[in-house]
């Protein structure tokens, strides 16, 4: 029997994070050019039936993880540089995107070339830019394979994963928009803790609060920094997974705003392909705090980790626009720091310390 959290996961998704109405033209995408959604097709369904009950048009797109690994293992370098102009038409032509993962292999692109990968996210960055146009939310299905990176059984994820989504997001939001206050008249952010002491300015930015339509769960407040203002060394403690690899003990120092140095002590090569892939990837495009106490641990997802409570987040890359954000990349890459211990300091003054804020 169907767990039936599944339903109203999928309600959420359609009433609430994209607002699904009649004559709608809704994509449901399982997976994505670069993972495999092969085990979401009981949510992706209950989403469908949903839509249509609003009076919209959905359809059902996948992508399966061995067909993705396949494509990077085929495919001439020529063809992987392309934008494909079915996939940007049929995004095009939404109103609505529905992002679910649902891998079954999170490692399915352990081995494959990073060069490959950067050459593939620069030929996909339009398609990327259109989604962001419309009424769009990512999320995530349960699956054994995302259970195993949070070292959990299927039954402990399914059960996790529902309590950092299905929450009282009104509640959620107000606690939220005090840190956004913060933020708004915010110069200076410096960044303390372990092998870190970062400084950057987000004056005349715009912070934003996720209340959990773009992304399901939702459960941060971030901007983007002022492109030359970064200076000093930060060290992520939690391993950022992208791509199928894991790349731990990432250290990136800054000067005036670019990446001068880097290290990382498994899978350095693919950071490096990472930083390289343009101009814009040597620089932050985007610094956000995690506010969701409903994720309490890591999972190797940055869907969960970017919002757990008692962290902060970096990516380098694109900037959002609606954080009035500049930088422009193929990349956007977050990276995620446990700030205890450690403190964010704004302005001089401490407002959280070990991962707690000062109101707290």
């Amino acid at each position: 029997m169907m767990d039936q959290r599944v339903v109203e996961h999928a309600k959420w998704l359609v009433n609430y994070c994209t607002s699904v109405k009649r004559g709608d033209n809704v994509l449901i995408r399982l997976g994505g050019a670069q993972s495999g959604g092969d085990e979401g097709l009981e949510l992706a369904t209950e989403v469908y039936k949903e839509a249509s009950r609003q009076g919209a048009h959905a359809l059902i797109i996948l992508f399966t993880n061995e067909a993705v690994r396949g494509y990077y293992e085929v495919t001439p370098e020529a063809d992987i540089a392309t934008t494909p102009s079915n996939y940007y038409e049929l995004v095009k032509l939404s109103d609505v995107v529905i992002a679910i993962q649902a891998q079954v292999n999170t490692r399915s692109l352990e081995h494959t070339d990073p060069k490959r990968i950067g050459i593939r996210l620069r030929a996909l960055d339009p398609i990327s830019k259109e989604q962001l146009k419309k009424r769009w939310t990512a999320t995530v299905h349960p699956t054994n394979a995302h259970a195993q990176d949070a070292d959990m059984s299927l039954a402990e994820y399914r059960d996790f994963l529902y309590s950092a989504v299905l929450r009282d997001w009104n509640v959620e939001v107000e606690r939220m928009e005090r840190l956004k206050a913060v933020l708004e008249k915010a110069d200076r952010i410096r960044l303390v803790g372990e092998e870190t002491d970062l400084s950057f300015s987000i004056k005349g930015r715009t912070p934003v609060v996720d209340d959990a339509k773009l992304n399901f769960p939702g459960g941060e407040v971030f901007t983007a920094p002022i492109d030359n203002s970064a200076t000093g060394k930060i060290y992520f403690d939690l391993p950022s997974v992208t791509y199928g690899k894991e790349v731990t003990d990432i250290s990136l120092t800054f000067d005036k705003g670019v990446i001068v140095d880097y290290s990382a002590s498994k899978n350095q090569q693919l950071l490096k392909h990472m930083i390289e892939t343009d101009e814009g990837s040597r620089r932050l495009g985007e610094f956000g705090v995690g506010t969701n106490r409903g994720i309490d641990r890591f999972t190797r997802n940055i869907l969960f980790d970017e919002k757990m409570g008692g962290t902060i987040h970096l990516a380098i890359g694109f900037a959002y626009e609606e954080c009035s954000g500049i930088n422009k990349s193929a990349v956007h890459w977050d990276m995620i720091k446990r700030m205890k211990p450690g403190e964010i300091i704004i302005d001089g003054k401490p407002v959280q310390k070990d991962g707690r804020f000062a109101w707290e």
